[in-house]
């Protein structure tokens, strides 16, 4: 749940609200500025305005004056706050969200005002308030807007100090209470939201998907894959992302950041993002503990870093024999084996396990999918989402669980030369990981956390069910071999082996 306190910051640091609740409750109750305000009705309010839950107005005149009585303290008293006393906050939900229903929003609604203590249960006189609900938003988001007049029935002023904090934490209250998606930077526990410019940015020029999106799937394949940072800085030039660092202080000897773009093929500017505009668990601190690495590997990754080739030097050159495919599913079955002893409260497990499985399902989308999304990139930006860490839970890591079992089976989906037709080792991939999903989905269920399960299960119901039917009907799309995806060729021994035991203390 998004909470925001509608205000402007002026250049001395000062908030300014609004002075005018007439105007306000004009534009709550009109057509919105994209004619998005379908259906505005009261689902709360103060009893001083005498408003019933559900009421719609019809009439103008009826408007103004519901804006005159929230007025009313205002103008009796003549009481003046600083910076303005209309207090305007919206509460909103992401568009993955169940609706909620218009008796939820009010006890919302109502349980808000108490925490900021603008009802009796501050043990002071009330305020007066109402809050309105107009239907979705044009980006599919369900919310509430809520008027509040900071002059109190006696003409003292209510306080907003620290409202911000409080209100944000009010929110995060909710999302557990109501099974809502977590919203990341206050809990460390969701994705960045892609704005309505990024996807109307993408759609007018062609794209299938916002640049944030397939950067963010190309990086945590990229991460999932490597055993170092100088490999992840490698495989990210060989997906075809731009990628710089951002070094620390005092000259080139060490980086502490990275931002990466997609290359423009019109030869605009690139547009670049930093690692936690994609992810929390996507900046360079957090992806540098799933590397174990040493003094000359993290010299090894600053002169990476520094470079601009996109060779693939190290074991990402291997293209790796058709039998891995094989061994991918028996890593699987061991993990899945694992995982029925594990505890669902096991956090750091559980999110390792989401982490590596976005991993998988990036590799297969880059070798199946290509540049146009489909089941297997919205599978790894599902999992993704379950991967993350809310603040005070461990956070995911790669060796010591059930989750350091699956390394090696990303670098197996994307580089096995193909098995007997050309996407019969894919399929036997796919299958086995619809498991995964499966158990993750239980997991969340056991946990409680509705909205993370119900998105593994649409995903279940819909995007793998379309892919099990291809599967059956041999509809696969061709697969891309590694040489395709620029993988060297497997003219040497080493190269032509399948990932074993040796290979997979390379992650460690």
């Amino acid at each position: 749940m998004i909470a925001k306190a509608i205000d402007k910051k002026l250049p001395d640091g000062r908030r300014v609200r609004g002075r005018e609740p007439v105007g306000l409750a004009l534009y709550l109750f009109g057509p919105g500025k994209f004619n998005e305000h379908t259906d505005p009705h009261i689902v709360a309010a103060d009893v001083t305005l005498g408003l019933e839950d559900g009421h719609r107005f019809t009439d103008r005149r009826d408007i103004i004056d519901l804006g005159q009585d929230l007025d009313g303290p205002h103008k009796l008293f003549g009481t003046e706050f600083p910076g303005g006393h209309i207090y305007h906050l919206v509460l909103s939900n992401g568009p993955d969200d169940r609706l909620l229903t218009d008796e939820e929003w009010a006890e919302i609604a109502r349980s808000a005002m108490d925490r900021m203590n603008f009802t009796e249960a501050s043990g002071k006189a009330p305020c007066r308030w109402f809050a309105v609900r107009h239907g979705l938003s044009i980006e599919g988001n369900d919310h509430i807007h809520i008027a509040v007049n900071l002059i109190r029935e006696d003409g003292t002023k209510a306080s907003i100090w620290n409202d911000r904090p409080r209100i944000q934490k009010f929110a995060a209250e909710m999302e557990q209470r109501y099974g809502l998606t977590v919203i990341e930077g206050r809990s460390g526990a969701g994705l960045p939201a892609v704005t309505r410019a990024e996807k109307e940015i993408a759609a007018r020029t062609g794209q299938p998907e916002p640049p944030r999106t397939r950067l963010a799937r190309a990086v945590r394949a990229a991460a999932v894959a490597s055993a170092s940072e100088a490999e992840f800085v490698r495989r990210l030039r060989q997906s075809r992302v731009l990628a710089r660092p951002r070094y620390t202080s005092g000259g080139r000897t060490g980086v502490d950041g990275y931002s990466v773009a997609l290359r423009p093929e019109d030869g605009s500017d690139p547009l670049w993002f930093g690692g936690g505009k994609l992810a929390p668990d996507l900046t360079l601190p957090r992806l540098r503990a799933h590397w174990k690495q040493d003094a000359e590997a993290l010299r090894a990754a600053v002169e990476e870093w520094g470079g601009q080739s996109s060779e693939l030097t190290g074991r990402e050159a291997r293209v790796l024999r058709a039998e891995a495919w094989a061994e991918a599913e028996e890593q699987i079955n061991g993990v899945l084996a694992r995982l029925a002893e594990v505890d669902v409260d096991d956090w750091e497990t559980w999110a390792g396990v989401a982490r590596e499985a976005a991993g998988i399902y990036g590799a297969l989308s880059a070798r199946l999918e290509g540049r146009y999304p489909g089941p297997l990139a919205r599978a790894a930006e599902a999992l993704s989402r379950s991967a993350q860490s809310r603040h005070g839970q461990p956070r995911a890591r790669r060796s010591g669980n059930a989750a350091s079992a699956l390394r090696g089976v990303q670098m197996i989906a994307i580089q096995a030369r193909p098995m007997g037709r050309s996407t019969q080792g894919e399929e036997m991939l796919i299958r086995s990981m619809f498991r995964i999903v499966g158990i993750l989905h239980d997991t969340h269920v056991a946990r409680g956390e509705a909205t993370q399960a119900a998105r593994l299960a649409a995903l279940a119901q819909n995007d793998l069910t379309e892919l099990h039917r291809a599967l059956i009907g041999g509809g696969l799309p061709q697969a891309v071999s590694p040489e395709q995806l620029g993988f060297a060729q497997p003219d040497a021994p080493w190269q032509q082996r399948p990932i074993g035991r040796d290979d997979q203390d390379l992650d460690r």
